[in-house]
């Protein structure tokens, strides 16, 4: 379907990642180096199908026909934030012939139950055309990761992205240029009257370095993980909870291993071979702390870690499923994440089949 889209990227973070890592390598280099580590956890084991009941939330308006990213935050009071990246609007409402290409857009989920509950989206308009909801700057543009409710406060992280001057073709090269943050305190509003706000962020934040990946709020903390290198290796940053409300992220604190949370750093890889893009949250079914993602590219499987604390130790990654899309002789399947928000007899997980270009839901259960 993707083909009848003139000039739109049908893919984004994962294009580069096919090229850098594969599923089979990393899973085995992994496994290898937990093997004989007497504090590395066992995998959890949960069990997933396709929620095809709930598939049909994002097909519910007409002009906005495709995205992926698909990371939610709760907002309270049923209310739930999702958070795409490049995304196709109609030109012609219920066709994606010729539709508009931006580079993220955003929608308010009414209701924790996705197969009953209510959903909005949201997008820029500007000289007659859809723009991205947080619009580019200058040669960059911004796709979504993770964030959070913060004592009132609506914290998102994105991945800055830019066009390599070398580039013959725009629209199939992007190369990571750092990590933004917003804060949003009208967050009761219509997206369409929110006012993103710059956070403060500490220098490395235009490196190699993408934080964001997933947020948890505990205690005096929000805990932020994020990737670093071709590998996608995780690191952990800490906030002091109170300013980061404030939207002041200019003070993080990294677990190093053995010296626990510092200033200083250098943050330890608690995963050396991860996913461009993942979920993390505390599961009362398991536990301890859990870790959802895309294993590997392409052909790949839905997949779980689980750790004891945020900084881990983390296991092994198990799979849970493998979507029928990944049996296709062009498998493109990528994307996957948690969304305990949701209400659901289990939890709720979505991945973005290539070829469809929508998330898909998942339910997944302890056996």
């Amino acid at each position: 379907m993707l083909a009848e889209v003139s000039g739109a990227s049908a893919v984004r973070r994962e294009s580069a990642y096919s090229l850098r890592v594969t599923r089979t390598w990393h899973a085995l280099l992994l496994a290898a180096a937990l093997q004989g580590c007497s504090d590395a956890p066992s995998a959890p084991v949960l069990q997933g199908a396709n929620y095809v009941a709930a598939d049909a939330l994002f097909s519910s308006d007409n002009l906005w026909v495709g995205a992926d990213g698909a990371y939610s935050i709760d907002l309270g009071g049923e209310r739930v934030l999702w958070l795409f990246g490049d995304t196709l609007i109609a030109k012609t409402p219920g066709s994606r012939k010729d539709a508009f290409f931006i580079r993220n857009s955003v929608a308010v989920q009414t209701g924790y139950d996705p197969t009953r509950a209510f959903i909005e989206f949201f997008w820029r308009q500007g000289d007659g055309s859809p723009r991205s909801f947080l619009v580019e700057k200058g040669d960059r543009w911004y796709w979504p990761s993770h964030g959070a409710m913060v004592d009132g406060t609506l914290l998102t992280f994105y991945e800055v992205v830019r066009t390599p001057s070398d580039c013959d073709a725009p629209e199939w090269c992007f190369e990571g240029a750092g990590y933004a943050a917003f804060t949003v305190n009208n967050h009761e509003a219509s997206p369409r009257d929110w006012a993103y706000e710059p956070a403060l962020l500490p220098a490395e934040s235009t490196g190699d370095l993408q934080l964001g990946e997933a947020v948890i709020v505990e205690g005096d903390w929000v805990y932020v993980y994020g990737t670093r290198g071709d590998a996608h290796e995780i690191v952990l940053a800490r906030f002091a909870r109170e300013r980061a409300a404030q939207g002041d992220l200019r003070a993080p604190e990294w677990y190093s291993g053995d010296r626990g949370f510092t200033h200083s750093g250098p943050a330890l890889g608690l995963v050396r071979f991860g996913a461009p893009e993942f979920s993390v949250h505390y599961s009362a079914a398991t536990g301890g702390y859990l870790m959802v993602q895309s294993e590997g590219f392409g052909a790949t499987t839905l997949a779980a870690r689980g750790a004891p604390r945020p900084e881990g130790p983390w296991s092994a990654p198990r799979d849970f499923l493998r979507p029928p899309e990944s049996f296709d002789a062009d498998a493109h399947v990528y994307a996957a994440k948690a969304h305990p928000e949701l209400s659901a007899d289990g939890l709720l997980v979505t991945y973005v089949p290539g070829d469809l270009y929508l998330p898909r839901f998942v339910k997944a259960v302890v056996p």
